[in-house]
């Protein structure tokens, strides 16, 4: 069924809830289908009733993505408020010079640019993302997911979880978990093409889909092909320290797609399968107006598949089994010129190769009854491999790497009261329990979690949780660039004046500092709390309103140290080594992943001037000997990351005009986001340049009646402050975009037969062409974490034709 076709019948039928996203704005229900898919609701256990699920639970869907003229999914992913751009986006080749403010994903993406959800302004690795409740295989040095490839006419919906849920899902659910599940028509087919230019540049967006379903007495299948086409958004140059500029913001790209699935029952056995394979390009500029032979082309192709297969076993009631059995696989290829074309051989080139294979047991069951109902409980096993190849000599000196991971897992649910044994203020009350165990090979990690849901009657709930998360460092920090080792005569806080070396001047000592990545990271633990009520007041028929609080503290966050802190702040010592024997010196010159080593500003080496090495054998003995002090500025468990907020929705759906009208609003406004080196100062992340806003808020208002329907889409990113180095602080103001959408029901509006599950959609995006708010010297004259490249105002079209 059509999109808008299917929110106008729910604005007019007024019993289901809040329409036109009645078909997004769903309870934590399971949905999931007899062939055992996990649709994520929180929980482990299928069938729970939305009051017995303590976590707090987001949801979008296909309507809001049109809705919004978001010209791809990765467009739309940066306007849902509890969602932040991080250090992975959809223009990484322009993030990439902003600095490592953003994270050390940043730097690789600049030529992948792969966009990933980054719940509560953290970057991407605290947040896991699933489709269809189901690990998806990374991508480049980034590993980021590939969500962002998926057409957004496969989207069902969005479940975001923001809460700690690695007791649930497992390694990375720290600041929660997206749920991206797909749509698998049973029968019919959809049709739809969209076509989208922009007023001021002319610049294209092209967009076509075939969805189909066939089913029968024991089964269907379904498939689906896509095409989509984007013309780069590039804007007149802009002067970045004195040089002129010319940046894409949104790059060229093609990206194609073949979708498709199959299930069939066999007594009480359902077995399915899900496949898909996708291929996309793109390319990307940074123009040097004046020095044209500096210009940087980046050219992109990325690859994957991915079959999801199950064996589900329905035994009586409630109990089932489950038999998961994944694969994944993306190769990107990427290659850097510069100057003019024509080209010759690319300045650096390189592919990476990533995988995922998972394997798990999984089943539930009911245990025993309890005067609120039944006692549930779920659990199992997983083995999943994780492997990572790439030729970019510059990362690694080995070809990759990879990563086992075991894990048993389970939950409990408790409902202590249920609706019917009337007990004043208490409708139910239930408990939920859940523990994960993960054999990481490196390291091992036990995550507890413990929720609470209070209905106090149908109008007013309370909830809350408490979880122990965690998650993996990635590949390119314990794997990732290969060590370089360089030797400096460095000003050094610790050094003892009797140990003075008298060619060096006073307060300095010869130290030898390696970077690079570090094998020996081990996991991040996090604590996280939330709590909320959930309202629903009878003399407000319509009103939804929901409110929480969250609070999230990482221990052990890898953080890069910089040189100067390392040779200065206490906290960072129990990393170096002071007055290292000459046996550790040369162990480490020696290491086989050392692929540089240097010398600079020594008096006796190369008269104070830099030399560089090719090899251990070639640093002279006069320079080893006399080394100091060792400092490790490799990536290092010591920081202490903190954040806490509030998250809110309101929902509310009223008759007008003859018609129906519905109101969503949600939003998030985060109180603090600090980081802390071990016991020293928190440093705070919040308010400022590629740092995150603290209030984001998304707002939909729609009006229907008799097969026409109106509304708008509002997006608000709070100011903050341009606090970058050497700049003087100044005030940012805030940024508001608004789309404007009509919606025909094509059949209903003319009465033609043959216009039958017709409609047509025109979306006018950034309606009021507002550009973010300018920031002199800045790489793009604004702040691309809170205001994300927008297209001037962009008129589209959708027609969508179902059989």
């Amino acid at each position: 069924m059509p999109v808008l076709v299917h929110a106008q019948e729910a604005l007019e039928d007024g019993d289901k809830g809040s329409a036109p996203r009645e078909e997004t704005r769903t309870d934590t229900r399971d949905e999931s289908s007899s062939s055992g898919e996990i649709v994520v609701a929180g929980s482990l256990i299928r069938g729970l009733p939305k009051e017995y699920v303590a976590s707090p639970v987001f949801t979008y869907g296909k309507a809001d993505i049109v809705q919004s003229g978001a010209g791809s999914f990765s467009e739309y992913m940066l306007t849902i408020p509890q969602n932040f751009t991080g250090d992975l986006s959809d223009f990484g080749t322009s993030a990439a010079q902003i600095g490592s403010t953003l994270g050390r994903g940043t730097t690789y993406n600049q030529y992948d640019a792969f966009a990933g959800f980054a719940l509560r302004g953290l970057v991407s690795d605290a947040t896991l993302t699933l489709l269809n409740g189901r690990r998806m295989a990374s991508v480049g040095m980034v590993e980021a997911s590939t969500v962002s490839v998926i057409p957004s006419a496969l989207i069902e919906r969005i479940d975001i979880i923001s809460d700690g849920a690695s007791a649930t899902y497992g390694a990375d659910a720290v600041a929660g978990v997206v749920n991206i599940v797909t749509r698998k028509p049973e029968d019919g087919v959809e049709l739809r093409v969209r076509g989208s230019t922009a007023t001021e540049t002319g610049a294209k967006n092209w967009e076509a889909s075939a969805l189909a379903g066939h089913s029968w007495g024991s089964g269907h299948v379904y498939g689906m092909t896509m095409y989509q086409r984007r013309d780069a958004f590039i804007e007149d140059p802009i002067m970045v320290s004195d040089t002129p500029l010319q940046i894409t913001q949104l790059p060229n790209e093609t990206v194609t797609g073949f979708y498709g699935g199959l299930e069939q029952d066999f007594g009480d056995f359902t077995f399915s399968v899900d496949a898909s394979r996708f291929q996309r390009d793109r390319d990307a500029v940074i123009r040097y107006i004046d020095e044209p032979e500096d210009n940087r082309f980046y050219d992109t192709r990325t690859t994957g598949y991915s079959v999801y297969g199950n064996l589900h076993w329905q035994g009586a009631g409630s109990t089932w089994v489950d038999l998961n059995v994944d694969y994944g696989r993306n190769k990107t290829g990427s290659k850097l010129h510069y100057g003019l074309p024509p080209f010759d051989d690319p300045w650096t080139s390189y592919q990476h190769t990533n995988s995922l294979f998972v394997a798990e047991l999984r089943g539930q069951t009911a245990l025993f009854n309890l005067p609120g109902g039944a006692t549930m409980a779920a659990g199992g096993a997983q083995y999943r491999k994780e492997t990572m190849r790439t030729d970019a000599a510059i990362f690694f000196h080995l070809d990759g790497g990879e990563r086992e991971i075991k894990s048993l897992f389970g939950e409990i649910n408790l409902p202590l009261v249920g609706p019917s044994q009337d007990i004043p203020f208490v409708r139910s009350l239930s408990v939920t329990g859940a523990l994960r165990y993960e054999d990481l090979g490196f390291d091992d990690a036990l995550a507890p979690k413990i929720g609470a849901r209070w209905q106090i009657n149908d109008a007013i709930a309370l909830r809350g949780t408490y979880a122990r998360s965690f998650l993996v460092p990635r590949f390119r920090d314990t794997i990732g660039i290969a060590e370089q080792v360089s030797f400096w005569s460095h000003p050094y806080t610790f050094l003892d004046p009797a140990d003075q070396n008298p060619a060096l001047p006073d307060g300095n000592a010869l130290m030898m500092f390696r970077a690079g990545a570090n094998p020996d990271l081990k996991t991040q633990n996090a604590d996280t709390f939330t709590i909320g009520m959930d309202l629903t007041p009878a003399f407000a028929p319509g009103l939804t309103l929901k409110a929480g609080y969250y609070s999230i503290r990482i221990s052990g966050r890898i953080v890069t140290p910089d040189q100067n802190d390392s040779a200065t702040l206490p906290d960072l010592q129990a990393f170096n080594v002071a007055n290292p024997t000459p046996e550790l010196v040369r162990s480490i010159v020696t290491n086989p992943t050392v692929f540089r080593w240097f010398a600079t500003d020594i008096p006796f080496v190369n008269d104070g001037g830099t030399v560089i090495y090719s090899s251990a054998s070639q640093i002279p003995d006069e320079l080893l000997s006399q080394v100091q002090a060792i400092a490790d500025i490799r990536p290092q468990n010591f920081a202490v990351e903190k954040t806490d907020g509030l998250d809110f929705e309101l929902s509310y759906q009223v008759p007008l005009l003859g018609g129906r009208a519905s109101t969503h609003v949600t939003g998030q406004y985060i109180l603090n986001l600090d980081l802390t080196a071990s016991d020293g100062q928190a440093v705070s992340r919040l308010d400022g340049y590629a740092q995150p806003s603290d209030l984001r808020l998304n707002g939909t208002f729609i009006w229907g009646r008799e097969g026409f329907s109106i509304g708008s889409v509002v997006n608000y990113v709070d100011g903050f402050t341009d606090n970058r180095p050497g700049e003087q602080a100044r005030k940012i103001g805030s940024y508001t975009t608004a789309s404007l959408f009509f919606g025909f029901d094509l059949e209903r509006l003319t009465n033609s037969s043959g216009l039958a599950n017709s409609e047509l959609q025109l979306v006018i995006a950034n309606l009021f062409d507002t550009r973010p708010p300018r920031i002199v010297g800045s790489v793009l004259g604004y702040d691309p974490y809170n205001t994300p490249p927008t297209p001037p105002r962009t008129i589209g079209l959708l027609l969508t034709k179902s059989f």
